[in-house]
């Protein structure tokens, strides 16, 4: 890096970010020389962050502990990651700046054809949700109102310096609210009220409908009068639905009705993957906490980022898919909760995979974070809020100041601060307002994806293929370059786990026309199991006993059953049989045509198969199949899926 890209950089980042008078005055350069100065940083810095015009500054964002390690000559690059400026693009189109290409290129220190490859890029987004790009007059967006805006929240997002912009009128309306909003959350509220504005008063309103009326209720519903300046109806639910999104030190939500939704959540988990969950209630206040919080966001269909999405469906795709099938299950019950997004579902799969693989060793919990800020506990109580917002099963046993530090005596594993702590083992520094790579570099630390790292973007990659080629499986593509990218993940799978068509084959299937009752044909649906030793006698009376016990908790499906039962030194190893009968058979209440034994050894290797199933009974058309019990049909079925 030249001499003087270091100097910039060092500046921009020891200072908190810059203005662009104030690096022009400092290093006495031409508004363009800065620009490809930026450009040429970026490039070199890319894998560990990025320079970024936020507002009126020049700041950096991404992972502040290798920045400074790169800053300091200590540490290398990965060459894999790299930044977006597309975002940018959209930011000032949605902002409604008026510009020109030749304006926006002189301005970013880059080609005409690069703006107009970006545009092209952003016209291909907002298609994909449902919205278009107007190029005259000006550069704006068109198409549902709530999707414009929830398209500004996911940019929002991104920006590192909402703190510095809280409004005066939305602390008022805090304090006189006793809302007890976080300082993350006021940034949040005062950068998209002023969006809101801006919106309402070019006559963009918004059509609320549902569930938005029950915002009416809230306590400060009728004091909004404070915050817009618009009689709409529809605008006032909006921004109170938005506000009741927010994480806040007062939660408003029903505690039992949340309680209740995690215990049947946990129930159906367990039930349909016969994985018995340790520490049930620790973990279960684990999700609860996530779920309080995010409560109003799930409910009004806010948008949230989640980092590890993609890392979460390649590395525990079977776990998503199994989670995301309770979640539905689950809604039937709790409607409110039950058009989850893919995000939060993966963030639920996280708490799952957490558990199950990587956040407990040897019984010892390893995500027990300890807060330390240099200025106040106040960064810390913001830091607080959104590890719980963000991070699966994150137990922060403390806030303390710097200075309290070398005394602290309580037990932890990880420390995550704004500043660097020498000294100090298992250190994590990150921003105060928490970046993508920030989330990630926590995420991968607290929940063992080891496969991982949060320094490659593979949508960078996917859309400099797309410029070049048509690409007509893009999943797929996605799905091959992680694997390129990250080979560890694979070293990391010594062997594949084995999916339906594996397990279920030959004798075990069997299909019978009529059996006396449900313990009948769990005994019968077994019997393949016994006679190659996969089982021993005892398993069988053992899942018959725990219906006994437990109720019908071992049909998943309509007609459908798996028998399961806790191993106990009772299984040799990881089987299943599948018997079909032809009538029907009462099994407490529900009629069941189908009898899935399932064998165990350990809490994962059967997820891919459970995934399989969940896959096929998803079409309805396949349970018919299941139960039309043609063995040739079956077979075919479970080879295709």
């Amino acid at each position: 890096m030249k001499n003087r890209e270091s100097n910039i950089l060092s500046f921009i980042f020891n200072n908190n970010g810059a203005t662009l008078q104030k690096l022009l005055d400092t290093f006495k350069i031409s508004k363009r020389t800065l620009y490809y100065d930026i450009e040429s940083i970026n490039h070199q810095i890319k894998g560990c962050g990025q320079i970024r015009r936020i507002g009126q500054k020049f700041a950096c964002i991404g992972n502040y502990n290798a920045l400074r390690k790169f800053i300091s000559g200590a540490g290398p690059v990965d060459p894999y990651a790299a930044y977006s400026r597309q975002n940018y693009i959209l930011g000032k189109i949605l902002d409604e700046e008026p510009f020109t290409l030749e304006k926006l290129a002189d301005e970013m220190g880059m080609s005409k054809n690069t703006c107009i490859s970006d545009i092209e890029e952003i016209k291909r987004l907002l298609k994909g949700k449902g919205l278009s790009l107007r190029t005259k007059p000006q550069y704006s967006v068109l198409g549902n109102e709530i999707k414009i805006r929830e398209l500004y929240l996911a940019l929002m997002q991104e920006n590192v310096d909402l703190i510095s912009r809280i409004s005066p009128r939305v602390v008022a309306f805090n304090q006189d609210q006793n809302l007890q909003l976080t300082d993350y959350s006021l940034g949040n509220l005062s950068v998209f009220l002023a969006f809101v504005s801006r919106r309402i008063a070019q006559r963009h309103f918004v059509q609320a409908e549902g569930d938005f009326a029950e915002t009416e209720e809230f306590s400060y519903f009728h004091a909004l009068s404070a915050l817009i300046d618009t009689e709409n109806l529809h605008e006032w639910q909006y921004l109170a639905a938005y506000i009741a999104s927010l994480p806040s030190w007062n939660h408003q939500v029903d505690d039992s009705r949340i309680d209740r939704y995690v215990n049947r959540l946990i129930e159906k988990f367990e039930s349909r993957t016969a994985i018995t969950l340790e520490s049930k209630e620790e973990f279960k206040e684990n999700i609860k906490r996530h779920l309080l919080s995010s409560y109003y966001r799930i409910k009004f269909h806010f948008p949230v980022n989640n980092p590890c999405l993609s890392e979460i469906n390649v590395q525990h795709g079977s776990l998503y898919k199994i989670v995301r099938s309770v979640v539905y299950e689950n809604g039937k019950e709790f409607r409110e909760l039950s058009n989850m997004s893919d995000e939060e579902i993966g963030y639920i799969t996280a708490y799952f995979g957490g558990y199950l693989s990587g956040s407990r060793s040897n019984g010892v919990r390893r995500n027990r974070v300890l807060l330390v800020c240099p200025n106040g506990l106040m960064v810390s109580k913001t830091l607080k809020i959104q590890l719980y917002k963000y991070i699966p099963a994150v137990e922060v046993v403390d806030t303390i100041a710097m200075s309290s530090l070398p005394h602290y005596t309580g037990s932890y594993d990880y420390i995550i601060s704004t500043i660097e702590l020498p000294g100090y083992e298992n250190v994590m520094v990150v921003n105060p307002i928490l970046t993508k790579m920030d989330i990630q570099h926590i995420m991968n630390k607290l929940l063992d994806f080891s496969g991982f790292s949060y320094a490659y973007d593979v949508e960078l990659l996917m859309n400099v293929i797309r410029q070049s080629a048509d690409i007509f499986d893009e999943d797929q593509l996605r799905k091959n370059l992680s694997r390129l990218i990250c080979p560890r993940l694979q070293e990391n799978k010594e062997e594949k786990n084995p999916v339906l068509k594996d397990l279920i084959y030959g004798n075990r299937i069997q299909i019978i026309q009529h059996v006396e009752n449900w313990q009948e044909a769990i005994r019968l649906a077994a019997q393949p199991l016994l006679d190659d030793h996969s089982i021993e006698p005892p398993y069988v009376d053992a899942m018959i006993e725990s219906v006994n016990r437990f109720g019908p908790y071992i049909v998943l499906d309509d007609y459908f059953a798996l028998p399961h039962a806790k191993p106990d030194g009772r299984v040799n190893r990881l089987a299943m049989s599948l018997l079909v009968v032809k009538e029907e058979v009462d099994l407490v209440g529900n009629p069941v045509n189908m009898f899935l034994v399932l064998a165990t050894v350990d809490s994962s290797s059967h997820l891919d198969a459970l995934a399989n199933l969940s896959d096929i009974l998803s079409d309805r058309e396949n349970l018919q199949l299941f139960r039309k019990g043609d063995r040739e049909e079956i077979l075919d079925l479970l080879n295709r899926y």
